[in-house]
């Protein structure tokens, strides 16, 4: 038996003919994130394994297995789904499709506290972030320029806020930390 989101892929890649009625029960049991990655998967030549509201597949350039959350580029941002080496599929309105890959950023063993008091005392330098947009710049001791920008995340963003301050650290040659007070991730915009 088919997996709805698979029914939808097959449906849309022309390899199953479905009537409208069973493809609009089927897009009410899939949602509308999980199609638009998977399809988005499927075109990159890669078959995703289901796994309830993820999806699990190998990097084409590592072989790593990854596992992929998928959601809503409008949906409160939040590192609570996220562990080490998961990856973060965020599906615009139009459909579109962008990946994030989740890692500890290169700290080394943070003392417990509150940032940025516990990174000073891991002997980390750190520095407004207000020209980046962001709260904090990071850098290690011996550096001049920060390796890290510092997002701590806010009630009130949503991933897009997200795929604008990747975007700006990329664009300045730093890596984005995104921070909920407990934990620290840095996100990288990859390519399936």
């Amino acid at each position: 038996m088919l997996h709805p989101v698979e029914a939808l892929w097959c449906h849309a890649s022309g390899a199953l003919d479905l009537d409208a009625k069973l493809q609009a029960q089927l897009v009410e049991l899939a949602g509308d994130l999980l199609p638009a990655a998977y399809g988005d998967l499927r075109q990159r030549g890669i078959v995703p394994a289901l796994e309830g509201d993820a999806l699990r597949f190998r990097a084409r350039d590592s072989g790593a297995a990854v596992r992929l959350h998928v959601v809503s580029s409008d949906a409160p941002a939040s590192l609570a789904l996220l562990a080490e080496g998961d990856w973060l599929a965020l599906v615009d309105k139009a459909g579109e499709v962008i990946y994030y890959a989740a890692a500890p950023p290169d700290w080394g063993e943070l003392p417990t506290g509150k940032l940025p008091e516990a990174l000073a005392a891991a002997g980390l330098k750190v520095a407004s972030g207000m020209k980046f947009g962001t709260r904090y710049r990071v850098y290690r001791t011996d550096e001049v320029h920060a390796t890290w920008l510092l997002h701590l995340l806010r009630d009130s963003e949503t991933w897009l806020d997200i795929v604008r301050a990747v975007r700006v650290a990329h664009g300045v040659r730093k890596s984005l930390v995104a921070s909920d007070g407990t934990r620290c991730l840095a996100l990288e915009w990859v390519k399936p």
